[in-house]
This record gives structure tokens, C-alpha cells and sequence, in this order.
């Protein structure tokens, strides 16, 4: 393949793979703002509404692990059309739904399809980046993006369409971005890819162990703490915010959205220090700027809830692409999409877990404070885990060994 069209190959896929990353997060998060409203339309109390969105999250992440494989032996560009294709769908069934079934199964449907695009569509990425950790920050962007449209779009379309238009317009939208992709396969424009554009380097195998046991840790915790708190942050929002600031579930949209934007931009940042410190610097910070916030955000309102969300939010976000990077350096190509599968399977499954046992906490208690009390020690244990990281910074091509 001669460069230019590499060069054209690898920007066609990284911008796929970025609108799909903006899609898989805005499509698992229309629902958290939705339900808000639903109550009203299903006469079913907000708990057990939030809930019927619970398997298609543990899907999220469980399936992960053999779309993983099916990218890593059959073909990344098709898993990821089918992705496209498949939330498109489930969307609709959703925005087509009469009742609590169609609605069950509209977003397990949602679920299962998007749980295509991390373990694929990240491996993707890293395959064909140059610099692997600012590339992957840009990627984390468009992810958040669509956590911040997501909340926006539900709001305009409860407030001045209908609540369906919420599902079925980004549904229909998907199905043609998916059929889009086809066509540009079809057409030879991009190829499924079989080696890294930029080697990754060599680990030290003696740090796999360690690596392999404080990624296990560091993300459950993150699948726990980010899926819990995006998908109960449009409930915090209206319970924490007074009328005078959010009186509308657009408003309340417009929070939440204005927020996971400015926060995507901390992915940016993320990515700029992968390539620069070390792993374990970057999560002990960040995890352990977490904990006081998490302890006390239950407990606050208006100004101080929407600046606690936020600092919530970039802090996860700045150790997404380091944590990419690892899975990256410690993983052969022939297996980079299983292990990514496998990462997802714990962060985004043990998440969709965590919105079961939100929905429950909250029709019992009526407030999620317990629920955050135990996001609090989970980024306690995954501060010290991460003590047992190497030291070593990530840099394309090799490791450079500060300490292990």
C-alpha cells in the first residue's frame, strides 16, 4: 500500500471509529435523561424504569469480549458496521415502544450492538495512530461528546417534539452512517488492518502480572464510579438543582450536556500526559482527587453540584487514554481487540450492574447517598491499587523505565 493511500485509510477509520465512539456513548446515555420522563407515560416509578436499562449495560460491557474476537479474527470494519446498524435499530424499538417489554428490549438491543465498539473500535484506533496517546485523547473527546449531546437532544425532543424522536431520529441516523461505511469498505477506501502503523515496543514481562492485576482492579472501579454517575447524573441534576436554574428537562439537559463537554476536553489533557508520565502517577492522582468529592457530593447544590460533577467527570476522563495505552503495551496485535473485550467486560458490565443496584437504592432511600458513599471507597481501592503499577512511561515505540 503505497503512503498516501495509508495516510487516507487510516484517516478514514479514525474518523469512523471516532463517530462511533461519540455514538456508543451517546446512545447508552439517551435513556438516563429520557426516564426522567417516562414515569409519566408508563406510570411506573423512576427505579424500576431506570432499571429495564440494566442488561443492555451489563451487555455493554459482558459482550464486549467476543465482539472483541470476532474484530481480532474475522473483520473490524464489519463488526463495526454491524455496530452502526445494530443500536440503529435498537433504538427504534425503543422510540417505538408501547410498554415496559418493548422498552426492555429496545435497550438490551442497545447494548449488546454498542458493546461492539470499545474492544473494536479503540483497537482500531491504536493500530493505526502515530502518536498513540494524543490520538486516543481525540477519540476520548468524541466519546464524551455524545455523553454531552445525548442529555441536550432528550431535553429539546421532550419539551418540543416527543420523547420517541429522541430514539428514533439518532436510530435512523446510525443505520445510514453504518450503510455509509459499507460503501467506503466496498469502495477500497479502508481495509481491515493486521499489524500496528507505529510498533508499540516490547513490555517487560516480569510487570505483566502486576499490570494485569491493577488493571483488573483500577477498572471495575472505573465501571462502577463512571456508569453509575452518568446515568444518575440527570436525576442528581434535578433533584440537586432549585427552579430558578433548571426548570425543564432541557435545562436540565443542557446541564448535564454543557458538563460532559467541558469534561471531554480533559481527554485531550489525559492523552498529552500518557505520552509523557507514567501510568501510575496519573491514576493516583486523579483517583485520589476523586474520593473527598465523592463523599460529599450528595450534599450539594445548585453551583457547587455542577462544579463537583464536573471535576468528577475530567478526573476519570484524564486516565482513560493511559489505561488504553497499557492494555495496548501488554497486549500482542493478533489479541488486542479480546483484551480490550475483556477490559470493557469488567468496566462497562460491573456498570451496567451498578444502574440496577442505583434505581433500587433510590426507590428505597430516595437519594442516592449510600450509592456514592461506596463510588468513595471504590476510588480508594483503586488509588492503592495502582501503587503496584511500573513506573515506566509509555512512549511509541518502547518503554522507558523510570522505577519498577
Amino acid at each position: 500500500m503505497s503512503e498516501p493511500s495509508e495516510h487516507r485509510q487510516a484517516l478514514t477509520a479514525i474518523t469512523f471509529s471516532n463517530i462511533g465512539h461519540g455514538f456508543s456513548h451517546m446512545f447508552t446515555l439517551l435513556y438516563a435523561t429520557a426516564v426522567l420522563y417516562l414515569p409519566k407515560v408508563f406510570d411506573l416509578p423512576y427505579g424500576e424504569l431506570l432499571g429495564l436499562s440494566s442488561l443492555g449495560l451489563v451487555l455493554f460491557g459482558v459482550a464486549a469480549l467476543p465482539a472483541g474476537w470476532l474484530g481480532d479474527r474475522w473483520s473490524q470494519i464489519g463488526m463495526m458496521a454491524i455496530f452502526f446498524i445494530g443500536i440503529g435499530i435498537g433504538a427504534i424499538v425503543v422510540g417505538m415502544a408501547m410498554g415496559p417489554t418493548l422498552l426492555f428490549i429496545g435497550l438490551t438491543l442497545i447494548g449488546l450492538f454498542a458493546s461492539i465498539y470499545h474492544p473494536v473500535g479503540i483497537a482500531w484506533v491504536v493500530a493505526l495512530a502515530n502518536k498513540k496517546g494524543m490520538t486516543l485523547g481525540i477519540n476520548g473527546v468524541f466519546g464524551n461528546a455524545g455523553s454531552a449531546v445525548a442529555p441536550v437532544f432528550v431535553g429539546l425532543m421532550i419539551d418540543y417534539v416527543t420523547w420517541r424522536a429522541a430514539f428514533i431520529i439518532p436510530g435512523v441516523l446510525s443505520i445510514l452512517v453504518g450503510a455509509g461505511l459499507l460503501l467506503v469498505w466496498k469502495a477500497g477506501w479502508i481495509r481491515d488492518v493486521t499489524k500496528d502503523r507505529t510498533p508499540t515496543g516490547t513490555p517487560n514481562s516480569s510487570a505483566f502480572v502486576r499490570v494485569f492485576i491493577v488493571l483488573t482492579i483500577t477498572m471495575a472501579c472505573t465501571g462502577f464510579v463512571y456508569t453509575g454517575l452518568t446515568n444518575t447524573m440527570p436525576k442528581l441534576m434535578e433533584m440537586g438543582l432549585s427552579a430558578a436554574l433548571a426548570a425543564s428537562y432541557t435545562e436540565i439537559g443542557i446541564f448535564v450536556g454543557v458538563i460532559s463537554g467541558l469534561a471531554s476536553l480533559s481527554s485531550i489533557f489525559g492523552g498529552w500526559m500518557a505520552d509523557r508520565y507514567s501510568a501510575r502517577s496519573i491514576y493516583i492522582v486523579f483517583w485520589t482527587l476523586q474520593v473527598p468529592i465523592l463523599f460529599t457530593i450528595v450534599s450539594l447544590s445548585d453551583v457547587q453540584l455542577l462544579v463537583a460533577v464536573l471535576l468528577l467527570l475530567c478526573f476519570i476522563l484524564c486516565f482513560a487514554a493511559a489505561e488504553n495505552m497499557l492494555v495496548a503495551q501488554y497486549t500482542p496485535f493478533r489479541w488486542r481487540a479480546v483484551a480490550y473485550g475483556a477490559k470493557f467486560v469488567l468496566a462497562l458490565g460491573i456498570g451496567g450492574l451498578t444502574v440496577h443496584l442505583a434505581g433500587s437504592l433510590f426507590d428505597h432511600n430516595g437519594n442516592f447517598g449510600f450509592l456514592f458513599v461506596l463510588f468513595g471507597g471504590a476510588a480508594i481501592l483503586a488509588a492503592i491499587a495502582a501503587l503496584l503499577l511500573p513506573g515506566g512511561r509509555l512512549v511509541t515505540g518502547r518503554i522507558l523505565t523510570l522505577n519498577s
